[in-house]
């Protein structure tokens, strides 16, 4: 196994975990957004958790559909 191969493997175990954590974190966020209102930096961090997941969709996508 290469080093090369090795530091991949921690970069998509990285990924996931962040993708996981973020979706805990937005489910949290939509759970606080129906019982009262966000503060200022929920609202930043449940907008920026949505953009980066947009981002991501179309990023995978165009890895799939065109490389």
């Amino acid at each position: 196994m290469s080093l090369l191969t090795f530091a991949e493997s921690i970069r998509a175990i990285s990924y996931f975990i962040l993708i996981i954590s973020s979706g805990f974190y937005l489910r949290h966020l939509v759970k606080t957004k129906k019982q009262s209102k966000l503060s200022s930096f929920e609202l930043i961090m449940y907008i920026t958790i949505n953009f980066a997941y947009v981002l991501f969709a179309i990023s995978l996508l165009i890895s799939v559909y065109i490389l």
